[in-house]
């Protein structure tokens, strides 16, 4: 796997009880980014998901029927819920996911960014999961307890090196365009065409939109850990153009997203 960690950040929820996180220990942690939990309250709800380039399985702690894996993809996306309800999710690092999928997640369907887990994983893997996601247990426990299932199940994956040059290109050069000619490309060991066939199909985005999300969840993380006035200078040469690609990847301004709720009532703008 990666030997790399890319950041994968969410906006944050205001009653943080409500959003709970769980990260597994070595080795499945080579796989998996993290577990996490979350609630939602009575009533008509709104969650705005940010793009990570990471897959989400995502169960349904009411319905063992409604389990759904969430490919990569460039727009935040905006989820309406209806509460009470609680998800819990395995958010797979990139390229992690294939430690249990074999179908690549071009090929999962390019109408759709969900489809159900079962579509996707083996019967006896997707039994396990959703046996020990419903087993009455809290947060932790069901977290020990998926690692155990998933551990037993994973499969190291055979990797195309030339697509994970490119990931580790794009995770050292987050703070500029990327450049994907023909020249970079070689040193990945192939083409800008078959860069960019391989990408949609391994990575579920163009280079290009790869690319986007990753130096987007570094803006992120620099937005998140910064004291400074401008924490977007080392990635875009004005204000106007960082607001502007801010606000296309996460639907909101940087003012907003630093003031709001991810998971936010019905009401709410």
């Amino acid at each position: 796997m990666l030997d790399i960690e890319i950041p994968a950040i969410q906006g944050k929820v205001s009653q943080q009880q409500n959003y709970l996180t769980w990260v597994p220990k070595p080795p499945l942690n080579r796989w998996i980014n993290c577990f996490w939990q979350l609630t939602v309250p009575p009533g008509g709800q709104y969650y705005r998901s940010m793009p990570d380039n990471c897959v989400d399985c995502i169960f349904n702690l009411s319905n063992s029927d409604d389990a759904h894996i969430v490919s990569p993809f460039l727009e935040s996306m905006v989820f309406k819920l209806t509460g009470p309800v609680v998800y819990f999710g395995i958010r797979f690092r990139i390229l992690g996911h294939g430690g249990i999928v074999t179908e690549p997640v071009g090929e999962w369907g390019q109408s759709q960014s969900t489809v159900k887990v079962q579509d996707i994983l083996k019967p006896s893997t997707t039994y396990r999961l959703i046996d020990g996601i419903h087993a009455p247990q809290n947060f932790e426990q069901r977290c020990r307890m998926l690692s155990e299932v998933l551990l037993s199940s994973i499969k190291m994956p055979t990797l195309d090196t030339r697509v994970l040059k490119f990931i580790r290109y794009c995770h050292l050069n987050p703070y500029s365009n990327t450049n994907l000619s023909d020249k970079q490309c070689s040193e990945f060991g192939l083409s800008a065409r078959q860069l960019r066939r391989l990408s949609q199909l391994y990575l579920g985005l163009s280079p290009k939109e790869f690319s986007r999300v990753i130096r987007f969840q570094y803006l992120l993380k620099a937005i998140n850990q910064s004291s400074g006035a401008h924490p977007w200078a080392e990635f875009f040469y004005d204000q106007a153009h960082f607001i502007r690609e801010f606000k296309s990847l996460s639907g909101v301004t940087p003012t907003d997203f630093l003031k709001m709720s991810v998971l936010y009532n019905s009401e709410q703008s």
